[in-house]
C-alpha cells in the first residue's frame, strides 16, 4: 500500500473518531439541555399550581371544603332560654307523653312531626380558617329563603328561669329590615356586629360564637351569611342547618299553649 493511501486511511479513521467524539458531546449536551428544560418546566408548573391553590384558598373555595369553613348547631340553654315548638295540627298529649327528663327528645319528636321552632333560637357557629392568610369577619346577617304560614296548632314550651331569655352578645332579629346582627354589652346596644375586628389568623384553629335569633312577624326559612375579607379578597359564606335552611317564626296568638311542669311530669296549659 502506498504512503498516500495509508495517510488517507489514517485521516479517515481520525475523522470518524472525531465525529464519534463530537456526537457523544452533542448527545451529552442535548441530554443536559433536556434535563435543564425539564427542571425549568417543572418549576413553572409547580409555581402555577401553588399559585392556583393559594388563590383558591384565599377565596375560600378550595376543593374538598378547605378555606374558610363553618359548622352550625341549634341549641338552647335551659337555665335561661324558653324553647318553643309550634305545631301545624292538633297533638294528642297522651301520645306526647311526659315532659320531665326527656324534654329535648320530645321537642325533637315535635319538629319531626312537622313542628317548627318559635319565638327564639340559638345558633352556635364554629368557624375554621384553613387558608394561609388571615380572615377578618366584617358582618353577619340573616337571609330569608322562604316564608310559610304561622302554624295554627298548639305551641309547647319548656325551660327558662321564670321566662328569662338571658343575655347574649350577638343577636339577630328576623323582624328588622336589614336582618343584620347586632352586638350588645349586657342590655346595652353596642352597634352593628362586629363592633371590633374579629380576625381568624391561625390555620385550623376554630373560633366559636353564639347568635341569638329572635322571630319576626312572619314565619321565615333563612340562612346566615358571614361576610369576611382575606387579603384584598371579599367573600361571603352561607351557613344553614345541616343542608336545609333554619326555620323560625312567631307563636300564633290564638294557639293553645302548653308548658312543661317537671314537678308533676306533665304538660300543663298556660
Amino acid at each position: 500500500m502506498s504512503e498516500e493511501r495509508v495517510e488517507t486511511a489514517r485521516t479517515g479513521a481520525e475523522g470518524e473518531e472525531a465525529a464519534t467524539e463530537g456526537g457523544a458531546r452533542f448527545q451529552k449536551l442535548r441530554t443536559w439541555g433536556l434535563a435543564l428544560a425539564g427542571i425549568v418546566v417543572s418549576s413553572l408548573v409547580a409555581a402555577l399550581v401553588t399559585n392556583y391553590f393559594d388563590t383558591l384558598t384565599s377565596a375560600g373555595n378550595v376543593p374538598g371544603g378547605r378555606g374558610l369553613h363553618a359548622e352550625s348547631q341549634v341549641w338552647w340553654d335551659r337555665t335561661r332560654d324558653v324553647r318553643t315548638v309550634a305545631m301545624p295540627h292538633p297533638v294528642d298529649l297522651e301520645d306526647l307523653g311526659l315532659a320531665a327528663g326527656d324534654a329535648d327528645g320530645q321537642f325533637d319528636a315535635l319538629v319531626k312531626d312537622g313542628g317548627s321552632y318559635a319565638g327564639m333560637m340559638r345558633i352556635r357557629l364554629t368557624l375554621m380558617n384553613f387558608a394561609k392568610s388571615p380572615v377578618v369577619i366584617t358582618g353577619v346577617r340573616a337571609v330569608t329563603t322562604a316564608e310559610k304560614p304561622v302554624p295554627s296548632g298548639p305551641a309547647f314550651s319548656c325551660g327558662g328561669a321564670q321566662g328569662s331569655t338571658g343575655v347574649t352578645r350577638v343577636r339577630l332579629d328576623l323582624g328588622s329590615a336589614d336582618k343584620e346582627a347586632e352586638e350588645y354589652d349586657g342590655d346595652e346596644l353596642v352597634g352593628r356586629y362586629p363592633a371590633e375586628e374579629i380576625q381568624l389568623a391561625k390555620q385550623d384553629e376554630p373560633a366559636i360564637f353564639d347568635v341569638r335569633v329572635t322571630a319576626g312577624p312572619k314565619f321565615y326559612r333563612y340562612v346566615i351569611e358571614i361576610h369576611y375579607t382575606q387579603g384584598t379578597t371579599k367573600g361571603t359564606l352561607r351557613v344553614d342547618d345541616g343542608g336545609k335552611p333554619f326555620a323560625l317564626g312567631p307563636v300564633n296568638k290564638r294557639a293553645t299553649r302548653y308548658r312543661c311542669d317537671e314537678n308533676t311530669n306533665t304538660w300543663v296549659r298556660s
